[in-house]
């Protein structure tokens, strides 16, 4: 219809209708693409805003996992300071109750808390760029590097330390078929045994160090992402 028109006063040279009509034109398609940028910023809007309140949701429960974590290594250290006094002092201080609880409660060295499940899709997906906060996007960044680290070393503290806990490994399992001075002799000599605790403790210190600097990055994002969401 437009098109007519401008055909029609171009054949009758009228040039003022001529300009008009291609304001009139020009004008509209301005405005057809300002709309379609308009409700495009607001999709990518409202897409961003989910995302935050996911990203929010998996740290905030990535942290408590790490606070937990944080619990266990703090008492468990303290129950392998006990346990370590005991195979000092054995046989005199032969409790093999306590011996069992030991290692049914604190034989075992947790992984730091992994990455977030949607901070991988962003990645993965390449729609890291509607997080329109540089900071927050440089923080996710860090933080997701960081623990990658923790996770690589803790896999090679692991490995690591596995052969001087032989003798550890070994009281645990010979601990529950035959009597303590049989499985304490057949695990190795007393001093091998506490090498492996000492050994163990320092582990155990070093992962709780770990955890607790896990934690405060946690802690850095969850807020970020909480002040995100209120915007």
């Amino acid at each position: 219809m437009r098109l007519r028109s401008v055909t029609k006063n171009v054949k009758d040279q009228n040039w003022l209708a001529v300009a008009l009509d291609f304001f009139i034109v020009v004008t509209g398609i301005l405005i057809a693409f300002q709309i379609t940028n308009w409700s495009e910023t607001r999709q990518d809007r409202t897409r961003e805003q989910q995302i935050v309140s996911r990203l929010h949701a998996d740290f905030e429960a990535l942290g408590r996992r790490t606070e937990e974590k944080i619990e266990y290594f703090e008492s468990s250290i303290n129950e392998i300071e006990e346990f370590r006094q005991l195979i000092i002092n054995y046989p005199e201080s032969a409790d093999i109750q306590q011996i069992k609880v030991f290692f049914e409660t604190s034989f075992n060295l947790p992984s730091p808390s992994g990455q977030s499940d949607t901070y991988a899709q962003l990645v993965a997906s390449g729609d890291m760029k509607l997080l329109s906060n540089d900071t927050l996007r440089d923080e996710l960044v860090s933080h997701a590097a960081l623990t990658g680290q923790f996770m690589s070393g803790n896999q090679s503290v692991r490995e690591w330390s596995r052969p001087y806990l032989t003798a550890l490994v070994r009281l645990g399992a010979l601990i529950e078929e035959m009597a303590m001075d049989e499985a304490v002799a057949m695990s190795g000599s007393k001093a091998d045994l506490i090498v492996g605790i000492n050994l163990y403790q320092g582990v155990f210190a070093g992962q709780l160090s770990v955890n607790k600097s896990h934690q405060e990055s946690f802690a850095k994002l969850i807020k970020m992402l909480a002040e995100e969401s209120s915007k």
